[in-house]
């Protein structure tokens, strides 16, 4: 997140957001799971990026 501007970072945010919703969405656990292991993938990699 480093260098973003305000408008970057809501847009950022907003996908996270999506990402939830659709994790939410699920109608099993196991579909849950896998969204936030998406989520969690995406996250990990821009740290790392």
């Amino acid at each position: 997140m480093e260098g973003m501007t305000d408008l970057q970072f809501k847009a950022y945010i907003r996908l996270l957001i999506r990402a939830l919703e659709r994790a939410e969405a699920q109608d099993t656990v196991e579909g849950i799971r896998s969204e936030l292991a998406k989520l969690k993938a995406d996250l990990q990699s821009t740290l790392q990026g």
